[in-house]
């Protein structure tokens, strides 16, 4: 017989959460995609039919990836986002960088083989325990005088596509937006060093997202986007280093040379770093090593042993 999943618990409701609706979306990002002639986007042709390797490291989230953390995510459905994530997965396990591994997503797909199921669940409404959960092993720590006495409780939360439309975003914004401001000062008062939160929110596109919650990210991945509004956006908020009419045509040639160089290569923005003085200071190209086998990357033989549940439309 399948193991039932266990009671939750009864939480706050996310909707309760002061939030105001007017930062969802800019009427400027719901305009027509449609690029005219007279945009100054770089050519494609041109990118595509350049030799050689653009000249950026490669984003390693060993190394690049800040304590606490906050990574903005965002490609269309079907381009590799998943796999982006369970690569930086593998990779935080290898160092034995977090404890617990959340899902939250509203189709529990992708993660079967790396997250068991009693870590994963459908609505952000279990986040408010969560994060309680880390606070009680904050005050636990506070009263330890060792370090090699106190508990490790590190916590990766990964919210996958948990927006679909505006609305949803309305209904959902006050959680979201307390973890994108809050959510690195929830280990703070914990003493343990090693103890952090994280978290990578994960979505389609980069406008659905109010600004926010997008402008408290520490890195933002993105594919080549589809869209030539959400290009611009992302482009002249967060990658372009200076504002002159030739700054932000260097922002889009990079961008454009990153994302076409190479099928399914994100660019990583490292918005987190305050001292840029080229684009190299902060910008890095990320593929994902797809050939690395999933693996379980924490639970007991129990949570392991809980199925997925059924879809529900």
């Amino acid at each position: 017989m399948p193991r039932r999943a266990p009671p939750q618990p009864t939480v706050p409701n996310p909707k309760a959460d002061s939030y105001d609706p007017k930062e969802a979306i800019d009427a400027t990002e719901t305009q027509d995609d449609t690029a005219t002639a007279d945009d100054p986007d770089t050519s494609s042709q041109q990118l595509l039919e350049a030799p050689g390797e653009p000249d950026f490291d490669q984003f390693d989230p060993s190394e690049h990836f800040p304590q606490n953390g906050f990574a903005f995510v965002v490609a269309p459905r079907r381009s590799g986002k998943t796999e982006h994530v369970l690569s930086w997965l593998r990779k935080f396990h290898k160092e034995k960088r977090f404890t617990h591994y959340f899902l939250i997503s509203q189709t529990l797909s992708g993660y079967e083989e790396s997250i068991p199921m009693t870590y994963q669940f459908t609505t952000l409404d279990h986040v408010p325990t969560i994060i309680k959960r880390m606070q009680e092993v904050a005050n636990y720590n506070k009263g330890q005088d060792r370090q090699s006495d106190m508990v490790r409780c590190s916590v990766c939360l990964i919210l996958d596509d948990m927006v679909g439309d505006p609305r949803e975003v309305r209904e959902s914004g006050g959680i979201l937006q307390k973890i994108a401001v809050n959510g690195r000062h929830v280990c703070r008062e914990d003493p343990c060093k090693k103890n952090e939160m994280a978290t990578i929110l994960i979505s389609q596109r980069i406008t659905l997202i109010p600004p926010a919650i997008r402008n408290n990210a520490d890195v933002i991945l993105a594919s080549r986007l589809a869209s030539y509004i959400e290009r611009k956006t992302l482009i002249e908020n967060y990658l372009s280093l200076t504002s002159d009419k030739e700054g932000l045509k260097e922002s889009r040639r990079i961008f454009d040379q990153i994302t076409l160089s190479k099928e399914y290569r994100f660019i990583a923005v490292s918005v987190h770093i305050a001292n840029r003085k080229s684009h190299r200071d902060y910008v890095h190209l990320c593929d994902a090593d797809i050939k690395e086998k999933n693996k379980r990357l924490f639970g007991s033989e129990d949570d392991w042993k809980m199925e997925k549940p059924d879809l529900t439309f």
